[in-house]
């Protein structure tokens, strides 16, 4: 076979999938005019159409090269040039001209290590001059077309990979990693310059409910559309992300104002509550959202998340869907952030150093001890102090959600087992946070507990408060029934502070209502609140639920609310939330001390508040 002669490579043949798209342009970068004439002449014989375009010096090459119309689709390069050593000119090369251009080095003088050497420095082949032919070019460029494929097939790898790390693969949204770092990049330049920006957590209202009764198919077609209305409607300088589940965040730039950042808010809540339309069905769902603004809440990104999630679940408890977060001392919210609080916490969990205080619930009328409700504390070392609310804010948006409320049980349950025979009658209320209905394992984590511990599942008591009822109704209603078929008690803590409807107590099955302290603190001086007191003793006694009066601090309110009826009480003018150790002395001192039944009258009572 003649040079002349050479067919045509076939597509396997070339090592690459598909035929060059038009004219292959070459480079060729020589100081020696016959060298180049003969490379030239060698590259026109090959069998695919090629412009040749030829630089004498490496300063030639490099404005060629940095010229913003050139495009070469591969090099021919010597060493020796009369302006310096060509290997010079691989970083512009792959720099400003192409990281997958095929750069074949073609010298006088040749031996094994310089072609190695070559190789090593990104070269793709090496030639030497007086071995050259149109069958070695040819095949150099059958190398080097084959090379550039399988490169840029490695570099759309690697491209794909880095989205699927960086994005959900449902919506095709920023996820968590991606979504932190930009918040991470907008702290940093609203530090610098102090431009303002801000955070929004969105949660999905009603999206469990349309998962669990109509599929997964059906919620993820409301996630992706959710995803898709908000992506088309914010900016292209706004984040959007789907953090996981039915949350999704949203990075606002240049939001400067609170009235601004609400009628963002708003708008985003009115999207979401267009139907969405799957299976010949109209679903809806709505939305619960919380803001924090950047500088208003400082710069730190785990705080201003911290802070919008707070908000968000405020807008879940209440009536208004958009909540902005509230200020807070800066140095609290950079102490925990600093200190690593939830670190310590974890390790706390595995080391069981958290501690549970009980305090007695009462028999108002005899003063007989009916049960006792644990209250979490802990104080971390070197952590400052620690409240229990704000504990329990920072368990409930971590993963620490599940083994500290199964550290809970097993700590409680196994600390009532050891009192139970001698407490005949008494219960044990143990508080659930809302996040726990979402958990599958929940229910049976709660039954192996007291399984475990052999205590009768009649004394035990959980406790939910109302707002988790209007949260998550179709969740909390399988929760409670599941439990209550195996004995389990279920309590609506702080009833009336989030004014749920009475109609609630019917979808439920409740054994017991805690009064929220806010209608027991007032009661002696407010008849409206007497009046609420004794409603719901006239209800619970209707439905056959127990009722129990919180935040009782002295004898005065604890005679009214005999007066009216309510049986049960608990709060500092009984006990305060003691430790366990000192629980049994207490009981002891307790049941020697004289109860007689309160002497102040109903009546009375109302004539003094009028």
């Amino acid at each position: 076979m003649t040079d002349e002669t050479l067919e045509k490579p076939t597509i396997e043949d070339a090592g690459a999938p598909e035929e060059p798209q038009g004219p292959l342009h070459v480079l060729i970068v020589d100081d020696d005019d016959v060298d180049r004439e003969k490379l030239s002449r060698l590259l026109r014989r090959c069998p695919w159409d090629i412009e040749v375009e030829e630089a004498t010096s490496r300063c030639e090459a490099l404005e060629l090269i940095r010229d913003p119309d050139s495009r070469f689709d591969m090099v021919f390069l010597d060493f020796g040039l009369s302006d310096g050593d060509g290997r010079d000119l691989l970083p512009p090369i792959r720099e400003e001209l192409d990281p997958d251009c095929p750069i074949i080095a073609v010298t006088g003088h040749g031996s094994a290590q310089i072609a190695a050497d070559s190789i090593k420095l990104g070269m793709t082949e090496f030639l030497t001059k007086r071995m050259l032919s149109t069958e070695k070019v040819a095949a150099s460029i059958q190398e080097g077309m084959a090379w550039r494929h399988d490169r840029r097939a490695v570099r759309r790898a690697e491209a794909e990979l880095t989205h699927r790390s960086l994005h959900d693969p449902l919506t095709d949204l920023p996820n968590r990693t991606l979504f932190f770092d930009r918040l991470s990049q907008a702290c940093a330049r609203a530090r610098r310059s102090g431009d303002s920006f801000a955070v929004l957590m969105v949660d999905l209202d009603r999206f469990k409910e349309i998962n669990d009764s109509l599929g997964h198919a059906a919620g993820d077609v409301v996630l992706q559309t959710v995803g898709r209305r908000l992506r088309a409607h914010l900016r292209e300088v706004d984040t959007v992300a789907r953090l996981g589940g039915d949350e999704f965040a949203i990075l606002l730039d240049n939001i400067a104002t609170v009235d601004a950042a609400m009628a963002m808010g708003d708008k985003i809540n009115q999207l979401i509550e267009q139907p969405v339309l799957h299976d010949n069905r109209v679903l809806y769902v709505g939305a619960s959202i919380g803001i924090a603004l950047c500088p208003q809440l400082g710069f730190t990104p785990s705080a201003l998340l911290s802070s919008a999630d707070n908000a968000m679940y405020e807008a879940k408890a209440g009536i208004a869907k958009t909540c902005l977060a509230r200020s807070r001392e800066p140095e609290e919210a950079d102490a925990l952030d600093r200190k690593g609080l939830l670190d310590d916490l974890a390790d706390a969990i595995e080391a069981r150093a958290i501690t549970w205080h009980w305090q007695p619930k009462i028999d108002l009328r005899s003063g007989v001890v009916t049960g006792f409700e644990a209250l979490v504390r802990w104080q971390p070392g070197g952590c400052g102090n620690v409240s229990p609310e704000q504990l329990i804010r920072v368990v409930e948006q971590s993963p620490l959600i599940e083994p500290f409320t199964v550290l809970c049980l097993d700590t409680v349950l196994g600390q009532f087992a050891s009192v139970q025979d001698d407490w005949p009658g008494t219960s044990i209320s143990i508080n659930v946070s809302v996040r726990m209905l979402e958990r599958p394992s929940f229910v049976e984590n709660v039954l192996s507990a007291i399984e475990c511990h052999a205590v009768p599942p009649e004394r035990v008591v959980l406790e939910l408060t109302e707002t988790a009822l209007i949260a998550h109704p179709a969740q909390a209603r399988r929760v409670v029934e599941r439990l209550h078929r195996q004995g389990v008690r279920l309590s609506i803590d702080d009833f009336g502070a989030g004014f749920t409807s009475f109609g609630y107590l019917r979808e439920f099955t409740i054994d017991e209502i805690k009064i929220d302290r806010s209608f027991v603190s007032r009661c002696t001086e407010s008849t409206f609140d007497q009046s609420l007191i004794n409603s719901l003793v006239v209800l619970c006694e209707s439905l056959g639920v127990d009722l129990v009066a919180e935040g009782v601090e002295d004898d005065a309110v604890r005679a009214l609310l005999v007066s009216l009826g309510c049986p049960s009480g608990q709060g500092y003018g009984i006990s305060r939330p003691q430790s366990f150790e000192n629980l049994c002395a207490w009981m002891r001192k307790w049941n020697e001390r004289p109860h007689p039944a309160a002497a102040i009258t109903a009546p009375a009572l109302r004539q003094t508040a009028r």
